[in-house]
């Protein structure tokens, strides 16, 4: 049995040396875009990872100080400071109330990621050979982490920006 998707959306993507990237823009309050993040797509991340020097250079306040630890980076794990991004635009979608984890010590080099809690919001293909990815907004779906989840996902028109 044959089932055939119809995706909401498509957009490129970088691949580089096995890594998936993917742009991930902020809106200002004059919803202009602000500022475009390159990210590595890991859906092994539970969480999206910005350095903390691009968070502060770009405005984005601390929700809470030393909220999480993040495993994988050491053996206690890498302390990060959550941070509210109140809005952004992936893949033509529209995310309000984006948290995004950044590492508390400047002195720690790490990549920065697109994590599930932006990616659990969807239903995604992955075409590597023609670098597209293709997406719908997952509905009525329960978050894992739901202390990460975005707020409202919504489709933008290509206008709006």
């Amino acid at each position: 049995m044959t089932t055939s998707i119809t995706y909401t959306r498509t957009e490129r993507l970088t691949i580089d040396e096995s890594k998936i990237n993917i742009d991930l823009v902020t809106i200002d309050d004059t919803n202009r875009p602000a500022k475009n993040f390159n990210l590595i797509l890991d859906t092994g991340a539970f969480i999206t990872l910005i350095r903390k020097d691009r968070a502060q250079k770009n405005g984005y306040k601390i929700e809470k100080e030393r909220a999480c630890r993040i495993a994988g980076f050491s053996e206690k794990g890498l302390l990060c400071d959550l941070r509210r991004i109140p809005t952004a635009v992936f893949c033509g979608f529209r995310l309000d109330d984006i948290i995004v984890a950044t590492p508390h010590d400047d002195g720690i080099e790490v990549s920065e990621v697109l994590g599930m809690n932006i990616i659990e919001n969807f239903n995604l293909g992955l075409d590597l050979d023609e670098e597209q990815i293709y997406l719908n907004v997952r509905h009525n779906f329960v978050s894992q982490k739901p202390r990460y989840q975005c707020g409202k996902v919504s489709v933008i028109n290509e206008n709006e920006l």
